[in-house]
């Protein structure tokens, strides 16, 4: 503050008083004597004086007050910039007056403010880093309970089922050797282990989309083909079938686009009434493209209610997770067509 100390506030306000105080009675005596030189009287040489003092006097005081009030107006705009910056506004900056004590703290003042705005703004950052962060570690911990759940079932519920259907097969034919069992009974039997094998199934079905090993072990072409000609088997739909098995976005990436096939099939399951089903997996441009089309009863886009907006929605909101675009297009009697392409993920090969 060295240029401040020499030409700062007190300094100028002092130097204005100091010449009032030096030259107000120099002024009163020059007065006086001008007046008797030029033959006026003595009280009214002393008048013309006394009234140079005066003016002076008011003129040091027109100085101080307005050099005052410049002071003032600056400290009440220091004042509105923190107020700005208490109530969120930190883009909020002073401009700069003369270099004096007040222009240094306008100076620190924006260079607080340059800093808090910077801080702020990391601290943003990094929040919505540990937003991402807890989203994935949501994402990590709901494959993990999954995997669980599917080795539960296999190890308990699977295996257990297998064992009763196979266990009721085997009592069937016997029973059947024997000839000791009545038509009835024996329709009734094979009706259980028909039920065994369904529920058998079934539960395998559940474990294949709980945790699809092939999606851990061969990636998503081949985890893909399998569930849509398994699918496709089930439902009794002509499939068909162009996936690239070599397209590997990564392993968030495909487990997204695995849940949306899933989705994408079971709404057509459920509500197209479909006979054919057209599925593809290509690499673009742009990443990694899945198209899902069927011909069943469609849809009309732009209507209030539809059964199927729950799981639509579901498959918008994962491909977004994912960095990812989706297009459903979809006209009644027209079937439904899904297109999601995602990115690569960082550090895959293109």
């Amino acid at each position: 503050m060295t240029h401040e100390r020499i030409f700062g506030l007190q300094w100028r306000l002092t130097a204005v008083c100091l010449v009032a105080g030096i030259c107000s009675p120099a002024l009163v005596a020059g007065g006086y004597l001008v007046g008797t030189a030029l033959g006026l009287s003595p009280s009214t040489a002393l008048a013309a004086g006394s009234a140079a003092g005066v003016i002076l006097g008011l003129a040091a005081a027109a100085a101080c007050f307005i050099i005052a009030r410049s002071v003032k107006l600056r400290l009440w705009e220091a004042g509105r910039m923190a107020g700005l910056i208490a109530r969120g506004n930190l883009r909020a900056r002073l401009r700069p007056g003369p270099p004096d004590e007040v222009g240094w703290l306008e100076e620190r003042l924006n260079l607080m403010a340059g800093h808090l705005e910077t801080a702020v703004g990391q601290l943003r950052h990094l929040a919505e880093e540990n937003r991402l962060l807890a989203e994935e570690a949501g994402r990590g911990a709901a494959l993990e309970e999954r995997a669980r759940l599917a080795r539960d079932l296999h190890d308990t519920v699977n295996q257990q089922l297998f064992a009763l259907a196979m266990r009721l097969a085997a009592i069937r034919r016997r029973l059947e050797e024997s000839e000791k069992i009545a038509a009835a009974e024996l329709q009734e039997l094979e009706a259980l282990e028909t039920l065994a094998r369904q529920a058998h199934s079934q539960t395998r079905e559940l474990i294949m989309q709980l945790r699809p090993v092939s999606l851990e072990q061969q990636g998503l072409g081949a985890a893909l083909h399998e569930y849509v000609a398994g699918t496709a088997s089930r439902e009794g739909w002509e499939a068909e079938l162009d996936i690239d098995r070599s397209a590997r976005p990564g392993a968030q990436a495909e487990e997204c686009l695995f849940r949306i096939a899933q989705e994408a099939l079971n709404n057509t399951a459920k509500h197209a009434r479909a006979g054919r089903i057209r599925v593809k997996l290509a690499r673009v441009s742009e990443g990694i493209l899945l198209s899902i089309k069927d011909d069943g009863t469609g849809f009309n886009p732009h209507a209030g209610f539809r059964p199927t907006a729950v799981g639509l929605r579901g498959i918008r909101e994962r491909a977004a997770a994912v960095g990812g675009l989706c297009r459903i297009e979809s006209a009644p009697g027209r079937g439904t067509e899904i297109t999601v392409i995602v990115p690569m993920e960082t550090g895959e090969a293109n």
